[in-house]
Protein backbone atom coordinates (compact mmCIF):
# COMPACT_ATOMS: atom_id res chain seq x y z
CA UNK A 1 0.00 0.00 0.00
CA UNK A 2 1.34 3.39 -0.83
CA UNK A 3 0.76 5.63 1.76
CA UNK A 4 1.49 9.51 0.89
CA UNK A 5 3.58 11.15 3.05
CA UNK A 6 3.90 14.65 3.45
CA UNK A 7 5.12 17.53 6.10
CA UNK A 8 5.48 20.86 6.53
CA UNK A 9 8.37 22.22 7.27
CA UNK A 10 8.67 25.45 9.08
CA UNK A 11 12.28 27.84 9.11
CA UNK A 12 13.65 29.99 11.68
CA UNK A 13 11.66 33.33 10.71
CA UNK A 14 7.99 31.11 10.91
CA UNK A 15 9.16 30.04 14.17
CA UNK A 16 10.07 33.62 15.09
CA UNK A 17 6.76 34.54 13.69
CA UNK A 18 4.47 32.07 15.34
CA UNK A 19 5.94 31.52 18.99
CA UNK A 20 5.69 34.10 21.61
CA UNK A 21 7.04 34.58 25.03
CA UNK A 22 3.84 33.02 26.78
CA UNK A 23 3.71 30.23 24.44
CA UNK A 24 7.35 29.17 25.32
CA UNK A 25 6.07 29.84 29.24
CA UNK A 26 2.72 28.08 28.71
CA UNK A 27 4.46 25.01 26.55
CA UNK A 28 7.08 24.79 29.59
CA UNK A 29 4.42 24.33 32.23
CA UNK A 30 2.70 21.92 30.13
CA UNK A 31 5.67 19.41 29.28
CA UNK A 32 6.26 19.54 33.60
CA UNK A 33 2.80 18.52 34.83
CA UNK A 34 2.48 16.07 31.94
CA UNK A 35 5.54 14.33 32.84
CA UNK A 36 4.36 14.15 36.40
CA UNK A 37 1.16 12.83 35.07
CA UNK A 38 2.95 10.39 32.93
CA UNK A 39 1.31 11.77 29.61
CA UNK A 40 4.84 12.43 28.39
CA UNK A 41 7.53 9.78 27.88
CA UNK A 42 10.83 11.38 27.57
CA UNK A 43 13.38 9.43 25.96
CA UNK A 44 17.15 8.98 26.78
CA UNK A 45 19.27 11.58 25.15
CA UNK A 46 21.94 10.49 22.76
CA UNK A 47 25.66 12.12 22.28
CA UNK A 48 28.07 11.52 19.88
CA UNK A 49 31.42 13.03 19.93
CA UNK A 50 32.72 14.15 16.44
CA UNK A 51 36.72 14.48 17.60
CA UNK A 52 38.73 13.06 20.13
CA UNK A 53 38.72 16.34 22.57
CA UNK A 54 35.35 15.53 22.64
CA UNK A 55 34.59 19.48 22.31
CA UNK A 56 32.12 18.69 19.50
CA UNK A 57 28.99 17.05 19.10
CA UNK A 58 25.64 16.26 18.06
CA UNK A 59 22.46 15.10 20.12
CA UNK A 60 19.20 13.80 20.05
CA UNK A 61 16.40 14.58 22.25
CA UNK A 62 13.19 12.23 22.04
CA UNK A 63 9.90 12.59 23.28
CA UNK A 64 6.41 11.43 23.12
CA UNK A 65 3.87 13.78 23.98
CA UNK A 66 0.53 11.34 24.45
CA UNK A 67 -1.91 14.18 25.26
CA UNK A 68 -0.72 16.15 22.38
CA UNK A 69 -1.04 12.81 20.35
CA UNK A 70 2.95 14.00 19.13
CA UNK A 71 6.45 12.49 18.82
CA UNK A 72 9.32 14.21 18.23
CA UNK A 73 13.04 14.52 19.16
CA UNK A 74 15.60 17.56 18.94
CA UNK A 75 18.65 17.01 16.52
CA UNK A 76 21.19 19.49 18.08
CA UNK A 77 24.96 20.37 17.29
CA UNK A 78 27.08 21.74 20.35
CA UNK A 79 30.53 22.98 18.85
CA UNK A 80 32.81 24.42 22.08
CA UNK A 81 35.10 24.63 18.91
CA UNK A 82 33.38 25.88 15.70
CA UNK A 83 35.02 27.28 12.84
CA UNK A 84 35.80 30.27 12.60
CA UNK A 85 32.45 32.54 11.78
CA UNK A 86 30.51 29.66 13.07
CA UNK A 87 28.42 30.02 16.45
CA UNK A 88 28.23 27.38 19.59
CA UNK A 89 25.01 25.66 18.20
CA UNK A 90 23.12 26.32 14.83
CA UNK A 91 20.66 24.42 12.27
CA UNK A 92 18.73 22.60 14.78
CA UNK A 93 15.73 20.76 14.15
CA UNK A 94 12.83 19.28 15.67
CA UNK A 95 10.87 16.18 13.75
CA UNK A 96 7.25 15.48 14.74
CA UNK A 97 5.49 12.32 14.05
CA UNK A 98 1.86 12.09 14.66
CA UNK A 99 1.39 9.21 16.62
CA UNK A 100 -2.45 7.54 15.75
CA UNK A 101 -0.68 6.51 12.40
CA UNK A 102 3.46 7.03 13.21
CA UNK A 103 3.46 9.51 9.94
CA UNK A 104 5.81 12.30 10.01
CA UNK A 105 4.50 15.94 10.15
CA UNK A 106 6.66 18.73 10.48
CA UNK A 107 10.14 19.38 10.65
CA UNK A 108 10.62 22.41 12.37
CA UNK A 109 13.69 25.08 13.05
CA UNK A 110 15.08 24.72 16.50
CA UNK A 111 17.34 27.18 16.88
CA UNK A 112 14.81 29.95 18.10
CA UNK A 113 12.29 26.86 20.36
CA UNK A 114 16.03 26.50 22.30
CA UNK A 115 16.49 30.46 23.05
CA UNK A 116 13.04 30.93 23.78
CA UNK A 117 12.26 27.82 25.68
CA UNK A 118 15.33 27.92 28.17
CA UNK A 119 15.72 30.88 30.50
CA UNK A 120 12.79 32.26 29.03
CA UNK A 121 10.27 29.42 29.13
CA UNK A 122 10.90 26.52 31.73
CA UNK A 123 13.16 29.30 33.68
CA UNK A 124 10.11 31.34 33.92
CA UNK A 125 7.87 28.38 35.09
CA UNK A 126 10.38 27.52 37.68
CA UNK A 127 10.23 31.09 38.55
CA UNK A 128 6.66 31.45 38.69
CA UNK A 129 6.30 28.02 41.50
CA UNK A 130 8.92 28.73 43.82
CA UNK A 131 9.89 32.23 44.20
CA UNK A 132 8.04 35.01 46.65
CA UNK A 133 4.86 36.71 45.09
CA UNK A 134 4.79 40.06 43.45
CA UNK A 135 8.76 40.23 42.74
CA UNK A 136 9.24 43.68 41.65
CA UNK A 137 13.09 43.41 41.10
CA UNK A 138 14.80 41.12 38.83
CA UNK A 139 18.66 40.14 38.94
CA UNK A 140 20.52 38.75 35.72
CA UNK A 141 23.84 37.52 35.31
CA UNK A 142 24.49 37.45 31.96
CA UNK A 143 23.35 39.57 28.33
CA UNK A 144 23.69 37.18 25.61
CA UNK A 145 21.07 35.29 23.54
CA UNK A 146 19.77 33.30 26.29
CA UNK A 147 19.92 36.00 29.48
CA UNK A 148 17.66 38.50 26.68
CA UNK A 149 15.37 35.50 26.03
CA UNK A 150 15.01 35.01 29.75
CA UNK A 151 14.27 38.66 30.32
CA UNK A 152 11.19 39.19 27.50
CA UNK A 153 10.04 35.66 29.32
CA UNK A 154 10.66 37.19 33.23
CA UNK A 155 8.82 40.14 31.74
CA UNK A 156 5.79 38.04 30.09
CA UNK A 157 5.28 36.26 33.53
CA UNK A 158 5.80 38.83 35.80
CA UNK A 159 4.08 42.31 35.23
CA UNK A 160 5.27 43.35 38.76
CA UNK A 161 8.37 43.69 37.94
CA UNK A 162 9.91 47.36 38.20
CA UNK A 163 13.64 46.85 37.63
CA UNK A 164 16.35 44.95 36.26
CA UNK A 165 20.05 44.99 37.24
CA UNK A 166 21.98 43.76 34.65
CA UNK A 167 25.66 41.70 35.34
CA UNK A 168 27.63 41.09 32.68
CA UNK A 169 31.24 41.07 31.06
CA UNK A 170 30.14 43.02 28.43
CA UNK A 171 28.86 46.74 28.66
CA UNK A 172 27.38 46.88 25.31
CA UNK A 173 24.61 44.22 25.48
CA UNK A 174 23.67 45.58 28.66
CA UNK A 175 22.85 49.23 26.67
CA UNK A 176 21.73 47.29 24.30
CA UNK A 177 18.71 46.16 26.47
CA UNK A 178 18.48 49.62 28.83
CA UNK A 179 17.54 51.19 25.08
CA UNK A 180 15.30 48.82 23.81
CA UNK A 181 13.19 47.98 27.26
CA UNK A 182 13.71 52.08 28.57
CA UNK A 183 9.94 52.17 27.95
CA UNK A 184 9.13 49.51 29.66
CA UNK A 185 10.99 48.68 32.83
CA UNK A 186 14.34 50.85 34.80
CA UNK A 187 17.23 48.75 33.65
CA UNK A 188 20.43 49.63 35.60
CA UNK A 189 23.83 48.22 34.73
CA UNK A 190 25.98 46.96 37.60
CA UNK A 191 29.06 46.43 37.88
CA UNK A 192 29.85 44.28 40.43
CA UNK A 193 27.33 40.96 41.52
CA UNK A 194 26.62 42.70 44.73
CA UNK A 195 25.19 45.57 42.73
CA UNK A 196 23.49 43.07 40.32
CA UNK A 197 21.81 41.69 43.70
CA UNK A 198 20.84 44.95 45.54
CA UNK A 199 17.18 45.18 46.48
CA UNK A 200 16.37 41.62 44.49
CA UNK A 201 15.08 38.57 45.75
CA UNK A 202 14.57 37.04 42.26
CA UNK A 203 18.11 35.80 40.08
CA UNK A 204 18.38 34.47 36.52
CA UNK A 205 21.73 33.26 36.05
CA UNK A 206 22.38 32.89 32.23
CA UNK A 207 26.04 33.92 31.99
CA UNK A 208 27.29 31.23 29.99
CA UNK A 209 30.41 31.95 32.28
CA UNK A 210 32.37 28.74 33.20
CA UNK A 211 33.37 29.98 37.10
CA UNK A 212 30.87 30.81 39.63
CA UNK A 213 29.62 34.04 39.96
CA UNK A 214 27.23 33.48 42.89
CA UNK A 215 28.33 32.46 46.16
CA UNK A 216 26.46 31.55 49.12
CA UNK A 217 27.03 34.31 51.38
CA UNK A 218 25.94 36.68 48.82
CA UNK A 219 22.37 35.51 49.03
CA UNK A 220 20.30 37.25 51.07
CA UNK A 221 16.92 34.96 53.22
CA UNK A 222 14.14 35.14 50.89
CA UNK A 223 15.48 34.58 47.38
CA UNK A 224 15.16 32.28 44.38
CA UNK A 225 17.35 31.39 41.95
CA UNK A 226 16.97 30.10 38.29
CA UNK A 227 20.30 28.52 36.79
CA UNK A 228 20.19 27.36 33.36
CA UNK A 229 24.05 25.93 33.39
CA UNK A 230 23.69 23.79 36.40
CA UNK A 231 26.57 24.86 38.58
CA UNK A 232 28.76 26.53 36.18
CA UNK A 233 28.10 30.09 36.51
CA UNK A 234 27.03 29.35 40.28
CA UNK A 235 28.92 28.05 43.75
CA UNK A 236 27.96 24.13 44.44
CA UNK A 237 27.59 25.08 47.87
CA UNK A 238 24.44 27.09 46.85
CA UNK A 239 22.70 23.49 45.97
CA UNK A 240 23.85 22.33 49.84
CA UNK A 241 23.37 24.79 51.68
CA UNK A 242 20.11 26.54 50.27
CA UNK A 243 16.74 25.85 52.27
CA UNK A 244 15.78 23.77 48.75
CA UNK A 245 17.35 22.56 45.22
CA UNK A 246 15.04 21.71 43.10
CA UNK A 247 15.64 19.80 39.51
CA UNK A 248 13.47 20.70 36.38
CA UNK A 249 12.86 16.41 35.95
CA UNK A 250 15.50 14.23 37.43
CA UNK A 251 16.03 11.65 35.06
CA UNK A 252 17.65 14.32 32.48
CA UNK A 253 19.15 16.27 34.67
CA UNK A 254 21.27 14.01 36.77
CA UNK A 255 24.16 14.82 34.48
CA UNK A 256 24.22 17.75 36.80
CA UNK A 257 25.56 15.51 39.49
CA UNK A 258 27.80 13.68 37.02
CA UNK A 259 29.51 15.72 35.12
CA UNK A 260 33.02 17.53 36.79
CA UNK A 261 32.16 20.56 34.73
CA UNK A 262 28.39 21.57 36.21
CA UNK A 263 29.35 20.17 39.45
CA UNK A 264 32.91 21.00 40.22
CA UNK A 265 34.55 19.04 42.59
CA UNK A 266 31.53 16.66 43.26
CA UNK A 267 30.50 19.00 45.62
CA UNK A 268 26.72 17.82 44.88
CA UNK A 269 24.37 14.71 45.50
CA UNK A 270 21.10 13.48 44.75
CA UNK A 271 20.38 13.64 48.25
CA UNK A 272 20.62 17.14 48.01
CA UNK A 273 17.84 17.52 45.90
CA UNK A 274 14.89 18.76 47.26
CA UNK A 275 12.73 17.64 44.15
CA UNK A 276 11.36 18.28 40.88
CA UNK A 277 9.40 20.27 38.92
CA UNK A 278 7.63 17.94 37.45
CA UNK A 279 6.55 16.62 41.16
CA UNK A 280 6.00 20.07 42.32
CA UNK A 281 3.40 20.55 39.45
CA UNK A 282 1.18 17.78 40.29
CA UNK A 283 1.52 18.06 44.12
CA UNK A 284 3.74 15.23 45.27
CA UNK A 285 6.48 17.88 46.80
CA UNK A 286 5.63 21.28 48.34
CA UNK A 287 7.44 24.50 46.66
CA UNK A 288 8.41 27.70 49.05
CA UNK A 289 7.04 27.13 52.57
CA UNK A 290 8.74 30.02 54.37
CA UNK A 291 9.12 33.70 52.97
CA UNK A 292 12.43 33.33 54.12
CA UNK A 293 13.66 30.44 52.64
CA UNK A 294 16.62 30.68 49.56
CA UNK A 295 15.66 28.17 46.69
CA UNK A 296 17.60 27.34 43.48
CA UNK A 297 16.31 25.35 40.68
CA UNK A 298 18.64 24.46 38.10
CA UNK A 299 17.37 22.67 34.69
CA UNK A 300 19.53 22.95 31.21
CA UNK A 301 16.35 21.44 29.36
CA UNK A 302 14.92 18.36 27.82
CA UNK A 303 13.74 17.82 24.31
CA UNK A 304 10.48 17.34 25.48
CA UNK A 305 9.86 21.74 25.78
CA UNK A 306 11.02 21.66 21.92
CA UNK A 307 8.66 19.21 21.22
CA UNK A 308 5.74 20.51 22.82
CA UNK A 309 7.50 24.51 21.34
CA UNK A 310 7.17 22.67 17.93
CA UNK A 311 3.50 20.90 18.40
CA UNK A 312 2.69 24.55 19.05
CA UNK A 313 4.24 26.30 16.20
CA UNK A 314 2.88 23.12 13.65
CA UNK A 315 -0.62 23.77 14.69
CA UNK A 316 -0.31 27.70 14.58
CA UNK A 317 1.26 27.18 11.23
CA UNK A 318 -2.13 24.92 9.75
CA UNK A 319 -3.76 27.66 11.31
CA UNK A 320 -2.47 30.51 9.28
CA UNK A 321 -1.37 28.35 5.95
CA UNK A 322 2.38 28.93 6.53
CA UNK A 323 5.00 26.90 6.08
CA UNK A 324 6.53 24.79 2.89
CA UNK A 325 4.64 21.27 2.22
CA UNK A 326 7.34 18.27 1.78
CA UNK A 327 6.65 15.44 -0.05
CA UNK A 328 8.59 12.27 1.14
CA UNK A 329 6.63 9.90 -1.34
Amino acid sequence: MNIPENLLFLNENDVLSLLTPADAIAAAEDTFFHIGTGEITVGTMALMFVDARRSNNFHSMPAILHHRQVAGVKWIDTYSEPLPGYPFSHGNLVILSDTKSGSPIALVGATNITTMRTAGGHGVVQAQHLANPDPAVLSVFGCGAQAKAGIQGFLEGFPTLKQLRLFSRSRKPMEEVRTRLSDRIEVVICDTPEQALAGSNLVLMASGAQQPLLYMDQIRPGTTIIGIEGFRDLDPQIGRKADKWYLGYKQPDAHIIESSLLNPGGTLRMEHVFGDMTELLTGTIPGREKESEIIVSTHMGMGAHDVNCAMTVYVRALEKGLGQELHLC
